[in-house]
């Protein structure tokens, strides 16, 4: 057994750029036998591609007018606060996986059924759908999730995660560790070469006008079939695909989970990717792995001591500022000039 010396301190964002709904949502609770297990968890609604007409007509009736990706978030939030209250889960895979339950159960009082024929598409897109069942995806609200547990007792962290949400672990020596995957990253890579490339015929163009083109957009509308991806003989493919909280079962074969000590931890955060500082483009470009990992490692050492010296808060005003003033996206490639923020900081040293 390990035992913690002092409680960490707690730092939380929530930021939304002005005048968008914020698409994120987060977690923080205290459970245990003596209540001294800290829970925390940082939850990104995924952009639905398609949004199905009953449930469009149900989110419409509510007086917050939800998106698809805030409907998905707080519900998977709100189920995770109820099951963590009422102690209902074994360990946090478990709760992962009787929140996405709860999603599928709601979604399915509002469509009947987690199916394209449910979906009530117009017959245009329910045509240009239907050859494929697993294409019911792109209508599925989706979320991505780091959630974790700290165990004073045992100087344990514990976490669960899916998605591109991610569990960011600064220690007191000055490494950075991410436990977290990233699992979105290749296909954001792939997009990003893909623009690069249509750059060529296409100079007088801006990065942020090259991602937000037609030609582009066109890429990226079915990448939500590698939502919790499953093969045509409908065999799941955790290598291949994208793990998200979206009602299927599929979700239980991409769940990563993993624990680790805090003892030289100087600090804990789980973040959305809008809280992510970005990839420059010498990084998101380059064509050596070792330099754009080079790259990268400068990336993670920047955002450790960025947070160590400004806490959240302060972390999140250069944040602001470095994308304020990259409008056009060249220095740092991405796909919104500001994206939904939230992170929660476990500061133990």
């Amino acid at each position: 057994m390990r035992t913690s010396t002092s409680a960490p301190t707690i730092e939380i964002v929530h930021h939304a750029p002005p005048g968008r709904l914020n698409e994120d949502a987060w977690l923080l609770m205290q459970h245990g036998p003596l209540g001294d297990h800290i829970l925390f968890a940082a939850i990104d609604g995924a952009t639905t591609r398609l949004n199905p007409p009953p449930l469009k007509r149900y989110l419409e009736s509510r007086s917050d007018k939800l998106t698809p990706a805030a409907y998905s978030a707080r519900l998977v939030r709100d189920s995770l606060a109820r099951l963590v209250a009422e102690g209902l889960f074994s360990d946090l895979r478990a709760l992962l996986l009787e929140a996405n339950a709860d999603l599928a159960r709601d979604l399915i009082k509002h469509l009947g059924a987690l199916t394209l024929e449910a979906m009530d598409f117009p017959p245009d897109v329910y045509a240009a759908l239907a050859h494929d069942p697993r294409l019911v995806r792109l209508g599925l609200p989706a979320s991505v999730i780091t959630l974790a547990e700290y165990d004073p007792a045992a100087g344990e962290i514990r976490w669960a995660h899916v998605g591109d949400t991610m569990l960011f672990v600064a220690y007191q020596d000055g490494r950075v560790v991410i436990p977290t995957h990233p699992d979105v990253a290749v296909f954001d890579s792939e997009v990003k070469r893909n623009a690069r490339k249509f750059r060529d015929t296409h100079a007088h163009l801006s990065y942020r006008e090259l991602i937000n083109s037609p030609e582009m957009r066109q890429q990226t509308v079915y990448n939500a079939l590698y939502h919790n991806y499953v093969d045509e003989y409908n065999l799941p493919q955790p290598n291949h695909g994208i793990g998200v909280l979206d009602g299927l079962p599929e979700l239980r074969y991409f769940i990563q989970t993993g624990h680790f000590f805090v003892d030289e931890v100087s600090f804990v955060c789980a973040l959305t990717d809008g809280l992510e500082w970005p990839a420059s483009s010498f990084e998101a470009f380059a064509s050596d792995p070792a330099a754009a990992e080079a790259c990268r490692q400068e990336r993670l050492a920047h955002m450790a001591a960025t947070l160590s010296e400004r806490g959240l808060s302060g972390y999140l005003t250069l944040l602001r500022q470095t994308e304020a003033d990259d409008p056009d996206h060249e220095n740092y490639p991405r796909f919104k000039t500001h994206d939904d923020a939230t992170g929660i900081l476990l500061r133990f040293s």
